[in-house]
């Protein structure tokens, strides 16, 4: 019986590492489409993107992911505010430079997804990923 539950542990740990690595992988390309859409603060990019994946997709390191995209020049403090509560909240903007690197790396996701889908399902997508970015993704799939 243990060894059944140890290697069931084994099983989840796997299967968890995955979703934390993809996770981080993917946290640049998250926050920058985040904040493509307007100025915010740190704590709100983490609930826009848990409020979008329904509680799925929490932010590790947001912090640090957003210091180094500073220092590659694609997001700037826009703005500091003193909430009611008087903590200090520090509004982060997307650059020029980060929309250009966003759209690169909405781009190599598409391709990437497409090869994976590929190899894993055996088959192409119906509906291209790529296609669904040049239109705003509001084709259905078949």
């Amino acid at each position: 019986m243990k060894k059944d539950d140890a290697k069931n542990s084994q099983k989840r740990d796997v299967s968890e590492n995955f979703e934390a690595q993809f996770k981080k992988a993917t946290l640049t390309l998250m926050v920058l489409k985040i904040l493509s859409e307007r100025e915010m603060y740190a704590y709100e990019i983490g609930q826009v993107a848990l409020q979008r994946s329904n509680d799925r997709y929490k932010m590790p390191l947001l912090y640090t992911t957003i210091n180094k995209l500073q220092e590659q020049g694609f997001v700037t403090e826009s703005n500091k505010v003193i909430s009611e509560d008087n903590r200090v909240r520090i509004y982060y903007r997307i650059t020029d430079e980060g929309l250009t690197h966003l759209e690169k790396l909405k781009q190599l996701y598409a391709e990437l997804d497409q090869v994976i889908w590929s190899v894993v399902y055996g088959k192409e997508l119906h509906t291209p990923l790529g296609t669904m970015l040049s239109d705003g993704g509001n084709d259905e799939q078949d």
